[in-house]
C-alpha cells in the first residue's frame, strides 16, 4: 500500500468523521416548521376562531413529516440508527402529548382559554430549548426566542403573535439554513 493510497484513506475516513458531527436535522424540518409556526402564530391576531382548527391538523402532520424527512435524511446520510430515532419520536411525540394535554385544561375550567396559548408557547420554548440540551444544539437558540416570545405575548397585546411568528419563523430559517455547518455536538 503506497503512501498516496494511505492519504485517500485517512481523507475518506475524515470526511466520515466531519459529517458525523453535522445537525442531525434536516433543514426541511427547519424550514417547514418556520412556515407552520408562522401561519399559526399569525393566526390568533388575525382569525382567532381558526386556531384551533389549524393546530389540531397542523400539528399532527407537521410531527409526522418531520419523522419521515429526518428518516429519509438519516437514511441518506447512513447515519441511520435507531436509538437517535427514537430520542427524537419521544421528545417531539412527548412534547406534542404535553400540549393535547394542556388543551383540556379549559374545558375543565383549570385554565382559561386566553391562558391557553401562552401555556403552549411555554410548552414549545421548554421542549426546543430541551432538544437543544439533548438533541441538537441548534434547537436551543430556537427555544429560547421562544422563551422571549413567551414574554412578549404575555406583557404586549398589538399583534404580539405576529411578531413572535416572525422572530421564530426567523431563528428556525437561520438554523436550517446553517444545518449545513459542522457545530458542537449535543450531549
Amino acid at each position: 500500500m503506497g503512501q498516496d493510497q494511505v492519504k485517500d484513506d485517512l481523507h475518506f475516513v475524515r470526511a466520515i468523521v466531519e459529517s458525523a458531527d453535522r445537525d442531525s436535522s434536516p433543514t426541511a424540518v427547519y424550514f417547514l416548521w418556520a412556515v407552520v409556526g408562522f401561519v399559526g402564530f399569525a393566526l390568533v391576531d388575525f382569525r382567532d376562531a381558526w386556531v384551533p382548527m389549524y393546530w389540531s391538523i397542523a400539528g399532527p402532520t407537521g410531527f409526522l413529516a418531520s419523522a419521515i424527512l429526518g428518516w429519509r435524511c438519516a437514511r441518506r446520510t447512513g447515519q441511520l440508527t435507531a436509538a437517535v430515532g427514537r430520542r427524537h419520536m419521544l421528545h417531539w411525540g412527548g412534547m406534542l402529548a404535553a400540549i393535547f394535554l394542556a388543551s383540556l385544561m379549559p374545558i375543565s375550567g383549570l385554565l382559561s382559554q386566553d391562558a391557553l396559548g401562552p401555556a403552549i408557547l411555554l410548552i414549545l420554548a421548554l421542549g426546543h430549548f430541551e432538544a437543544g440540551v439533548h438533541l441538537d444544539r441548534t434547537f436551543l437558540w430556537v427555544g429560547l426566542m421562544m422563551g422571549a416570545g413567551y414574554v412578549f405575548v404575555v406583557f404586549v397585546a398589538a399583534y404580539a403573535w405576529t411578531v413572535v411568528g416572525v422572530v421564530v419563523a426567523t431563528a428556525l430559517l437561520i438554523a436550517g439554513l446553517r444545518g449545513g455547518r459542522p457545530h458542537e455536538a449535543a450531549a
